[in-house]
C-alpha cells in the first residue's frame, strides 16, 4: 500500500519573474487595470496563475465563477455599483468592450476595446460604473473566469443591464 513517505516533496523554487505584467492601452479608462497573465509550461502542459497574494496584496476573493460563451455570443452591457469584476481570459477568442459611464470620471465617455483570450491572456479589473460587454469571436465555445470583489447575492443583485445594440451605446460587437 502507498504511504505518504513514498511521495517526494517539491523543492523550493526561486522565480525572478512575476505571474503578471502590467499593461496599458491608449486612453485607458480610469481605474481599469490590465495585467498580462504569464504562462509557464513544460512537456506536460502549462500553468497560469489567475490571482495570488504571493505577488502582492489583493482584495478578498469571495466568489469565483466560470462563464462559458457560445460561438458568436454577446454578453453586454452590464455594470456594477459596488464591486470590481476581475476577469481572467485564458481560453478562446474574445472581444471585450469597456465604456466609462461615470459622469465625474476623468475618462467619462471613454471606450476601450480589447482582443483577449488564448493568444493574449489577460487579467482585467473593472471598477464600479464602468459598463462592459464581451463577445466570443471564435468558432468554438470559449470560457473565462470572474473573481469579483463581492459575492453574488441573488436577493440583491449588484448588476444593471442594457441590451448590446442599445442606440446610445457604442457599436462594438459584430
Amino acid at each position: 500500500m502507498i504511504s505518504i513517505d513514498d511521495f517526494v516533496a517539491d523543492k523550493p523554487w526561486h522565480d525572478d519573474t512575476t505571474a503578471f505584467e502590467e499593461l496599458t492601452v491608449p486612453d485607458q479608462i480610469a481605474g481599469v487595470r490590465l495585467q498580462r497573465i504569464v504562462t509557464h509550461g513544460d512537456n506536460r502542459g502549462d500553468l497560469s496563475v489567475l490571482m495570488s497574494s504571493h505577488y502582492g496584496e489583493i482584495a478578498p476573493i469571495p466568489h469565483v465563477y466560470l462563464v462559458g460563451a457560445a460561438p458568436g455570443s454577446i454578453r453586454a452591457w452590464v455594470f456594477h455599483k459596488h464591486q470590481d469584476d476581475r476577469l481572467a481570459y485564458t481560453q478562446g477568442q474574445f472581444r471585450v468592450a469597456l465604456y466609462d459611464i461615470r459622469p465625474d470620471s476623468p475618462t467619462s465617455g471613454g471606450l476601450n476595446i480589447l482582443e483577449v483570450g488564448s493568444a493574449n491572456k489577460i487579467l482585467l479589473t473593472i471598477p464600479p460604473f464602468v459598463a462592459h460587454g464581451v463577445q466570443n469571436r471564435g468558432a468554438e465555445t470559449a470560457s473565462f473566469v470572474n473573481m469579483p470583489t463581492r459575492a453574488y447575492d441573488p436577493s440583491r443583485p449588484d448588476k444593471a443591464r442594457l441590451r448590446a445594440d442599445h442606440p446610445d451605446m457604442p457599436a462594438c460587437f459584430d
